[in-house]
């Protein structure tokens, strides 16, 4: 019986850490407003868990948008990367992967390895980018988070709030809709191994869109989602849930909750006027961060990564596969707002142009367009006409299949 005692005790002490933060904090809003339209318990602090690696996101997708990287670049493998616990890709250091294969690794499948290739690529350590994640946070409105890593791993003073988490959400996606698409991905490849994404809503939920699941025993499952309908984008946020199946109804009934109080707008608004209130202004969205202070810092950094990059892509011949194919008579188009792919980078453009001309004959051409965008010594072979992220990613899988490199980029980049 004593032994018995023992171990339910035992067992209540293990979990202690868990139980203490079982209060769910839930809300949700929509994105063009700011406007909460549901909210509970919503400025508690809480773990964060890997919902941190949609900061990581965010400060990656601003260096793209300032062309600090490219999706193509080759990013350094650590030993320190290498070392992550999982959830992870298992990658090796002393190799390489790209900046898109690390964004997807962080969407689709969690990777903590590949967080840490990213913060390292952008920062002098990854504590060095905790720092830089948390002054971005500032800058965003986020006034209850505190982040220690890239990845999301338990750290106790890395905490957030329901609210803060929908604030950088809406940032993300107003600031950079061109990135945003990636989060719909159902799957990505690595290796010769398929990822599938870990976010049952995504497959679960009409008009769901993405975007980050996460978990650490202290904090519980959480969940940051997005869906959209009749022209609404709503977000959700679920943070400290006992389980993936509570967690996951809970954000889908904060969605319909959503929608259903934008059917009935005006009379939602109506009760905020009687009180003097605005509550467009009252949630008003938060301006862009601007990173420009860390700019010299993170170019030194990446001068190192861009000079491996190019002994790679000075290698970098016609995939054997392509010799002999015919050429297609496409159109040379500006970009239209279609998402595209890549298939090499090369010194001369005329390469350029007959890798990608050729690589379109294996597709389906039916309004596609290349262009070879020059970036330093490099022109980009690409074919642009695809109408979402997935379409694109379907024609990559296609090709890597036949051992040809690609991956997808947004439209206009």
């Amino acid at each position: 019986m004593k032994k018995f005692l023992f171990c339910i005790i035992a067992t209540i002490l293990a979990w202690a850490p868990y139980t203490s933060y079982a209060g769910v904090a839930r809300l949700v809003a929509d994105t063009k407003s700011g406007l909460i339209l549901v909210a509970e318990n919503d400025q508690e602090p809480k773990y964060p868990a890997s919902l941190t690696k949609v900061m990581t996101l965010y400060i990656t997708f601003w260096a793209l948008e300032n062309k600090l990287i490219q999706m193509d670049d080759l990013l350094p493998i650590s030993k320190n990367a290498e070392k992550q616990p999982r959830s992870k890709l298992y990658l090796k250091a002393g190799t390489t992967m790209t900046v898109y294969e690390a964004i997807m690794a962080l969407i689709i499948k969690s990777a903590n390895d590949a967080a840490v290739v990213l913060a390292e690529a952008l920062a002098n350590s990854e504590s060095d980018f905790a720092d830089i994640m948390t002054q971005t946070a500032r800058q965003l409105g986020l006034t209850h988070t505190t982040f220690k890593n890239a990845s999301g791993l338990h750290h106790p003073e890395q905490q957030t709030t329901a609210r803060d988490m929908a604030v950088l959400t809406i940032a993300l996606i107003n600031h950079y809709p061109q990135y945003y698409a990636l989060f719909s991905t159902p799957f990505f490849e690595y290796n010769g191994k398929r990822y599938y994404s870990h976010n049952n809503i995504l497959k679960n939920y009409d008009g769901a869109e993405g975007l980050k699941t996460g978990f650490i025993s202290a904090g519980g499952y959480s969940i940051i989602s997005t869906a959209q309908k009749e022209g609404t984008r709503l977000v959700t946020v679920v943070l400290g849930h006992d389980s993936v199946n509570l967690r996951d109804k809970t954000a889908m009934r904060l969605l319909d909750t959503g929608f259903e109080k934008v059917r009935h707008r005006d009379k939602y608004f109506a009760r905020f006027a009687k009180k003097g209130q605005n509550p467009l202004e009252k949630n008003a969205l938060v301006p862009k961060a601007h990173l420009e202070y860390r700019f010299a810092a993170i170019q030194e950094r990446l001068n190192e990564t861009k000079r491996l990059a190019d002994r790679f892509r000075k290698n970098q011949t016609l995939a054997p596969e392509l010799a002999g194919m015919p050429v297609v008579e496409v159109g040379i188009a500006q970009g239209d707002g279609s998402w595209g792919i890549q298939v090499g980078a090369f010194h001369h453009e005329t390469i350029a142009r007959e890798t990608a001309e050729r690589v379109l004959s294996l597709l389906d051409n039916t309004n596609k367009h290349i262009k070879t965008p020059r970036f330093e010594q490099f022109f980009r072979s690409r074919i642009f006409g695809f109408t979402s992220s997935r379409d694109a990613n379907i024609a990559c899988q296609k090709l890597k299949s036949r051992k040809i490199q690609c991956f997808p980029v947004g439209p206009d980049y």
